[in-house]
């Protein structure tokens, strides 16, 4: 589903949920982040962070 460029972030997602993804962002190093909705409502953000050896 494509959002329109005329709605404000706010619109979509609660404050507090863009804070959440947004921290989840600036501690990874590197993996991924994954967002799972349910009836139209982010209910769980996973960290899966990846560790490189080499």
């Amino acid at each position: 589903m494509a959002v329109s460029s005329s709605m404000n972030t706010s619109d979509i997602l609660p404050p507090r949920v863009w804070e959440k993804i947004e921290a989840a962002i600036r501690t990874v190093g590197y993996g991924s982040i994954t967002i799972i909705v349910q009836d139209g409502r982010v209910i769980q953000i996973e960290i899966n962070e990846k560790i490189k050896l080499v």
